[in-house]
């Protein structure tokens, strides 16, 4: 989506996006319908090419500027807008870090996020619009699941861009958000201008989405594939898991994160999770990117902006994105859970670059998490990049049962994961809040600087951030639980939307 377009402006593209992703010369003058024929005979080639464009998008690396090429990027802008995360050197997202006008109508960042997420439902819809309803799904064929996977694709990049539409642009739906105004709702690619559903509308489209994208993979064979780079059914019930966690849906989330667990039952051991920079696509890697020389982003890449190590990257060698854990959570990881060993402790690590021969002190409470020497194509910010892991649905599942007050649940939910991080750790005896404080502690260490967790999280908990008191925190920022919710911008959306005006705009 351009950026002085809405999302209605890319309507028209739908056949000439089919007609090149085809070959297809458009003076043919294919119709629809047609495509749809030759999706029930030769379902991959019509909807493979489709399928490969929408993932290449998340992965994506753009045109714009090395801090907004892809969401994993966008995502960790978010996780400096936090307690958890410190920047220690300044430079490139100063401005993230010091939370300055991130929220408002003309934020970069309010547009960045609509933008992408509203691209990935128009090219998820576009797989949908052309998926046969009169296809066979029962499963009885190579074709007919074929189709069923495709179709499962489509309605999981749908519901997880929802997801995050309405993460960033509305209140958190247990914390007075269920009675807003939602987004947008586009299910179709036709090109009409939609005025703002309501929150329920949205959250309802997002569980029905997810549950069918699991559904369809589950009947298709194709719940976990052999390549964790593959948007499979285990990757839909992340999606599902997350939705029905933030819509309070406790029973959807227990067994949908359960799937999860069950289908990636080996976690990483000691040395994968303190040694390897978080890159290994096997174990409990649900999904991720795996680099490629053909799809590399360089040092706009996750590892360019996170890896100490990576000589030429941001969070390398260049030294403007260095990160440290705020010592407040430091402090209450057990000295025998191995992954406080992620973050340099009391004596300083000495690295010296091996190219260049330039040579650093990395001091107490930076992390390590993300740093790793191995090389592709030459750099160390050429890595495989890690989106969802299966230790995230452990803890979802720990949180949703103790929300629903199955603490004995809960209780051995977390013993699943924190045994195997801390040898010492005796299964907790705690109940109601004193246990839910803990699982969002051990969330908090165990998802430190992924996927921008903490902001989401945050919302969800309706927790604040205060960085007072904080000792390795160079920006005392403060802001009130309640206050995460972004502005829709005026650029990308309501200067082109006649149906949303100022009046529908979310307060600041």
């Amino acid at each position: 989506m351009k950026a002085k377009l809405g999302i209605w402006g890319m309507i028209a593209c739908l056949f000439i996006s089919c007609n090149d992703s085809l070959n297809i010369d458009p003076s043919d003058r294919m119709t629809q319908k047609d495509i749809q024929e030759m999706v029930k005979k030769d379902p991959a080639t019509v909807l493979e090419p489709l399928v490969t464009s929408l993932v290449s998008q998340v992965n994506g690396y753009g045109t714009g500027s090395v801090n907004d090429r892809n969401l994993a990027i966008l995502n960790l802008r978010l996780t400096l807008k936090g307690n958890d995360a410190a920047k220690v050197r300044t430079g490139w997202l100063d401005d993230d870090y010091q939370m300055r006008d991130w929220r408002s109508e003309s934020a970069s960042d309010a547009q960045l996020f609509w933008r992408s997420f509203y691209r990935y439902i128009f090219l998820a819809n576009q797989i949908l619009s052309i998926v046969p309803e009169d296809a066979d799904l029962s499963g009885a064929t190579d074709a007919s699941k074929a189709i069923m996977k495709y179709k499962a694709v489509a309605l999981t990049f749908r519901a997880f861009s929802y997801t995050g539409l309405m993460w960033l642009y509305q209140d958190d739906y247990l914390h007075g958000g269920r009675e807003k105004a939602g987004v947008p709702l586009y299910t179709t690619t036709t090109g009409v201008a939609r005025g703002r559903a309501s929150s329920e509308e949205v959250w309802a489209l997002i569980l029905d989405d997810g549950a069918e994208a699991v559904r369809l993979f589950k009947a298709a064979d194709n719940y976990k594939t052999d390549s964790r780079t593959d948007v499979d059914g285990s990757v839909a019930s992340v999606v599902l898991a997350r939705a029905a966690l933030t819509a309070g849906n406790w029973e959807t989330a227990i067994a949908a994160a359960a799937d999860v667990i069950n289908a990636y039952p080996d976690l990483m051991n000691e040395e994968e999770y303190t040694t390897t920079g978080f890159t290994l696509l096997d174990k409990e890697t649900v999904f991720g990117y795996e680099y490629a020389s053909t799809t590399g982003k360089g040092t706009s890449s996750f590892p360019g902006w996170m890896n100490i190590y990576g000589e030429g990257g941001y969070g390398g060698s260049q030294a403007t994105s260095w990160l440290a854990i705020d010592n407040r959570l430091y402090d209450q990881i057990s000295d025998t859970d191995y992954r406080k060993k992620n973050f340099v402790g009391d004596t300083p690590v000495e690295y010296t670059y091996p190219t260049s021969g330039q040579e650093i002190v990395i001091e107490k409470y930076y992390q390590l998490k993300f740093a790793t020497t191995v090389l592709n194509n030459g750099t160390a910010y050429n890595q495989n990049e890690i989106y969802m892991r299966a230790s995230e649905m452990i803890l979802a599942k720990a949180e949703a049962e103790a929300r629903a007050g199955k603490d004995a649940d809960a209780q051995r939910t977390l013993y699943q994961l924190v045994s195997q991080r801390d040898a010492s750790y005796s299964q907790s005896s705690n109940t109601g809040e004193a246990l839910l404080k803990e699982i969002q502690l051990h969330r908090r260490i165990e998802l430190w600087g992924e996927a921008g967790h903490e902001f989401y999280d945050n919302k969800r908990w309706h927790i604040g951030v205060d960085r007072n008191g904080s000792t390795n925190h160079q920006q005392k920022v403060t802001l009130a639980a309640g206050k995460f919710t972004m502005q829709i911008p005026l650029e990308t959306e309501i200067n082109y939307n006649p149906n949303i005006t100022p009046a529908d705009q979310n307060p600041l």
